[in-house]
């Protein structure tokens, strides 16, 4: 089974689409959903290295997402992003296994770097 780079899961589909294409840009190996009980259901079939993730979603939260996720793949490396950042978010997100929680809009530069630091190995070129 081929292991992709990210799995990206936020239900704001321009959100979705624009993370998306600049990631796959950078040359990341992206998969895009807008759901996370789908999000769920993909990753019993495809391996990712990373989630990126939006906090406030329909039927499953993130944080929900995060807690499942990291039940079944307890090294995966979690990014939440949100519009609703708060500071209360970041110690419920951690509890959850959530490394990074980046407001939105996302600084792109910012993401990149988070991911490349996350996945080290990691050749995509700017």
């Amino acid at each position: 089974m081929n292991t992709r780079d990210i799995l990206l899961v936020d239900d704001d589909i321009h959100s979705l689409h624009i993370l998306s294409s600049i990631l796959h840009y950078r040359g990341f190996d992206v998969r895009a959903t807008s759901d996370g009980i789908e999000a769920l259901e993909i990753m019993e079939c495809e391996r990712f290295r990373m989630l990126i993730i939006d906090l406030e979603m329909p039927k499953m939260s993130g944080l929900e997402l995060a807690m499942k996720v990291r039940e079944r793949h307890p090294d995966m490396h979690i990014v939440m992003v949100t519009g609703s950042y708060l500071p209360e978010i970041v110690e419920p997100a951690a509890d959850a296994g959530i490394s990074l929680v980046m407001a939105k809009p996302v600084d792109c530069a910012k993401l990149v770097s988070a991911i490349r630091s996350s996945l080290p190995k990691h050749t995509a070129s700017d």
